[in-house]
């Protein structure tokens, strides 16, 4: 068991960290696949973020990936000493009684249950298609990377992945204001 979580812990340190020269190395796809968001996205989003310069990472919880209830916070707090405003969103497919249980286990005793938030109504239809989770969504201004970072992952890497997104955030934001 040991071994084969040692293997999924690496699968995802080389698929989702990046060099730290990723600046340099950007592809252009990441930031050409920023958008600004949809008026329904606007909806959702709506008073996200008190500080339009500051990027804001929205993840979506799950007690069903046992992980994300231990190491989100720690994960939380990475995010916000990089500078990001972090929403968690209680995922609404998991029956309250089921998030009361979680919560109440003697394992989720590092997790902070007042920092995880019910998910806007508005914000169903976003989500839909989504059937795994943790996974977040990094905005910055009106612009989302609608690439999703998924899942629970080592300091190292959700830092890299954070910095990835904002980077490309901040290249298309510069792009489209140059046009």
């Amino acid at each position: 068991m040991l071994r084969s979580l040692r293997l999924l812990c690496g699968f995802f340190l080389i698929a989702c960290a990046w060099p730290a020269n990723a600046q340099a190395g950007l592809p252009e796809a990441s930031w050409r696949a920023v958008r600004a968001m949809t008026a329904e996205e606007h909806v959702c989003f709506a008073g996200t973020s008190t500080d339009a310069s500051k990027p804001v990472v929205v993840m979506l919880m799950s007690p069903r990936m046992v992980y994300s209830l231990l190491e989100w916070a720690r994960m939380r707090q990475t995010a916000e000493a990089l500078g990001y405003r972090v929403l968690s969103w209680k995922d609404p497919r998991v029956p309250e009684a089921e998030w009361r249980a979680a919560l109440g286990s003697p394992a989720a005793t590092t997790t902070d249950p007042e920092a995880l938030l019910a998910m806007p109504a508005q914000c169903d239809s976003l989500w839909r298609g989504m059937n795994h989770s943790p996974m977040s969504f990094v905005l910055l201004e009106s612009h989302l990377h609608p690439w999703a970072v998924w899942g629970v992952m080592p300091e190292e890497a959700w830092s890299e992945a954070l910095r990835f997104r904002l980077l490309a955030l901040r290249r298309a934001l510069v792009q489209s204001s140059s046009r």
